[in-house]
């Protein structure tokens, strides 16, 4: 039994040392892509928060930016790391485009809420703290996320709309403060009257 174990062991150290020092270098530039990975991708999210913080922007668009600057990072390393081992990008490419109009069909409504809510985000029609009605719901703006809005009722009731009936279906703004070169002049009153 030792002499089989033994020959096992030989014949397999004789197989591996080969094939590990082949791969020794791959093994090494894909760790030093993933430290690099995890460097850079922290380093430009924390660059773009500084610099959005510095500009006065949304909160909430500064979250989105971040969060799509890492995963941009996280997507072209994986696809140098693919191509180390020796996948080619177009395989990756192509693979993607498949799994992507998979999961589209299949999530239709969670996608068309996830773009209502970006629209949400940049276009601002109704800030954090505003009194808003949509359909028969009221409520003051607690939450504007990727999926839904949160309002909460004056009987202090949490309600989720999902941001595609958002955008869709009028709003009423109760607390949007009009800028003072929205206001209407004395003659334009005169006039309207």
């Amino acid at each position: 039994m030792d002499i089989l174990r033994e020959a096992g062991l030989q014949e397999w150290s004789a197989a591996a040392i080969p094939f590990l020092a082949s791969a020794l270098p791959t093994l090494m530039k894909a760790l030093v892509v993933l430290l690099l990975t995890f460097y850079v991708g922290r380093r430009a999210s924390s660059a773009f928060r500084a610099a959005a913080r510095r500009s006065s922007v949304d909160p909430s668009i500064i979250l989105l930016g971040a969060r799509l600057i890492h995963l941009g990072v996280l997507i072209l390393a994986a696809s140098i790391l693919l191509d180390l081992f020796g996948v080619p990008p177009s395989t990756l490419v192509a693979a993607i485009g498949v799994v992507g109009l998979a999961v589209s069909l299949a999530l239709q409504d969670l996608l068309r809420n996830f773009f209502a809510g970006i629209y949400l985000l940049f276009e601002r029609p109704f800030r954090l703290g505003d009194t808003i009605q949509v359909k028969e719901h009221e409520g003051v703006v607690e939450h504007v996320g990727f999926r839904t809005m949160v309002l909460r009722t004056r009987s202090n009731v949490e309600i989720r709309i999902p941001n595609s009936m958002v955008v869709a279906e009028v709003v009423s703004n109760r607390t949007h403060m009009i800028s003072p070169k929205d206001e209407p002049t004395s003659t334009e009153e005169e006039a309207s009257a």
